[in-house]
């Protein structure tokens, strides 16, 4: 009998020591792995073409604050830059009455170059633009008025 016990034991204590299959770690999402530029919680330039007073929010901002991106996607997750034709709207601070030039790539695979919608005659510092990303992934946007210059990485979901 004791020889009995002492099997069991042995038996029931090696199966509890043998692991089930391995579970495999989830995969990093497109926003996990961009190493986006993150935004500071800032006050904008007064600009008459903004109706409301300035309020603090998130931008990102070129080092000669000439150039302001309003980073809306950094705040809440449920908003994020999204992919497709219904696009991105983005206001932007610049030198007045400058054009300003937006392009933007692909970081993490090939893709078709965004597409930037400018409209024209904006004559103060505030632009609004739409900003159209064919596919999701981790994007660089660049910003150019005049001289001034704004770069940035982004993810963008689907």
């Amino acid at each position: 009998m004791r020889v009995l016990q002492l099997f069991l034991t042995i038996l029931l204590a090696g199966c509890a020591a043998i692991p089930g299959p391995a579970q495999p770690a989830p995969l990093a999402t497109q926003a996990d792995a961009c190493p986006a530029t993150e935004a500071a919680r800032l006050t904008p330039p007064d600009d008459e073409a903004v109706a409301n007073e300035p309020m603090e929010g998130a931008y990102i901002v070129n080092e000669d604050s000439s150039i302001w991106a309003m980073a809306w996607w950094t705040e809440d997750a449920q908003y994020p830059l999204r992919a497709g034709e219904d696009g991105n709207k983005v206001g932007w601070f610049r030198p007045a009455g400058i054009d300003l030039e937006i392009t933007g790539r692909r970081l993490d695979a090939q893709a078709p170059a965004l597409e930037a919608r400018v409209p024209c005659c904006y004559l103060t510092r505030f632009q609004s633009t739409g900003l159209y990303f064919p596919a999701e992934g981790c994007w660089e946007i660049t910003a150019r008025a005049g001289e001034s210059r704004l770069t940035f990485m982004a993810p963008v979901e689907p």
